[in-house]
């Protein structure tokens, strides 16, 4: 009997999963991963639990040969961060003809190298970049039965890469999962704002780009800006993708979304093209994701609980919400922001029977 090659367990299913680059030896670091992991994994990186790593790393060469009749057949998750996009991702992950992946380590390590594309010290050019980029989407296009299709869901500010992503795979589609400013601000500022700090100075950066111009500096902005910037900076990179691909996006409002998940869901199954009846809808519903915390399903969670903490949040912090609701209203007097807000506010809006 013939030895199975790297060639032939690559391409046979998504067992093998591409985990690193490797930048010095220009290698893949895989994992051995079963469906199971993939369902449990709420992070396809250093987060998950004692993953069984691949003895030898692969050359990147060998990996984009072996991937090279691999066809890009993907959705997006994208998202402005802590918006219930692992909840989605895990329901839709159980319906039936969706595989999901959550957050891969390497799509961050592609969403960091395109904004150094050009400068000195970028690890590659613009032709390498894509070649990369579009072997990967082959890799998480890997599904274990026929007939389905991976719905990535990607790291907050991977939503830079959206217009990017939705271009190279023609056959996706996305699914913009959002909040209002205000519930934004009382969830990164209750004890989420390691995830604004961390990424402050970037998603500043990435505004201004968008902006064309600088208007602000960092070390001005009190920490209710600071998360109200960031939800404009993300909120913005997803309008950029709904402008142009407006018949492949569908937006989604957690705070909507969970007045009426049944509706929430069957209109997310019905974009991503899954034919899902009103029993199916409530079976999935039915199972305990609901009353988890996605991230952890091992602590209890549920709807109550978050009003609760969102409301004890909007007292706590009422002075930075002020702050950041107060900048957004005077960024929103900037050509173009104030539109831009409108068209999304609107777009959410909707009611689920509406919507694609």
């Amino acid at each position: 009997m013939a030895e199975t090659t790297f060639a032939d367990e690559l391409t046979a299913s998504p067992a093998l999963f591409p985990f690193a680059f490797q930048q010095d030896s220009d290698a893949v670091e895989f994992l051995r991963l079963s469906r199971a992991d993939y369902a449990k994994a709420s992070f396809l990186d250093a987060r998950m639990a004692a993953p069984s790593v691949m003895d030898d790393s692969i050359p990147w060469d060998q990996v984009q040969g072996a991937a090279a009749a691999l066809p890009r057949s993907c959705h997006f998750i994208f998202h402005i961060s802590h918006v219930g996009s692992t909840l989605l991702s895990r329901l839709l992950g159980d319906a039936p003809g969706l595989f999901s992946l959550r957050e891969p380590k390497m799509l961050r390590t592609l969403a960091d190298v395109q904004l150094q594309l050009g400068r000195p010290g970028c690890p590659w050019n613009a032709a390498e970049f894509n070649q990369r980029l579009d072997t990967l989407l082959a890799l998480w296009s890997r599904t274990f039965e026929s007939g389905e299709t991976s719905v990535i869901k990607a790291t907050s500010f991977v939503s830079e890469m959206a217009e990017l992503l939705l271009e190279r795979v023609p056959t996706s589609r996305a699914i913009l999962m959002v909040v209002s400013p205000v519930t934004f601000l009382a969830a990164m500022l209750d004890g989420a704002m390691s995830d604004i700090t961390s990424q402050a100075e970037r998603r500043l950066n990435r505004l201004h780009q968008r902006l064309g111009y600088e208007h602000w500096r960092l070390a001005n902005l009190s920490p209710g800006e600071c998360v109200a910037m960031s939800w404009l900076c993300e909120v913005s990179s997803l309008h950029a993708a709904a402008i142009r691909f407006p018949e492949r996006v569908f937006w989604l409002d957690f705070d909507h979304f969970l007045t009426n998940p049944a509706g929430g869901l069957a209109a997310s199954l019905r974009h991503l093209r899954i034919e899902a009846d009103e029993s199916t809808v409530r079976a999935l519903l039915a199972q305990p994701t609901m009353q988890q915390y996605a991230k952890n399903p091992e602590s209890a969670f549920d709807v109550g609980t978050r009003k609760q903490l969102l409301q004890q949040s909007l007292e706590v912090h009422k002075d930075q919400i002020k702050k950041g609701l107060n900048w957004l209203f005077r960024t929103a007097k900037l050509p173009g922001v104030g539109r831009m807000i409108a068209d999304v506010q609107g777009a959410v809006e909707r009611p689920f029977d509406d919507k694609h």
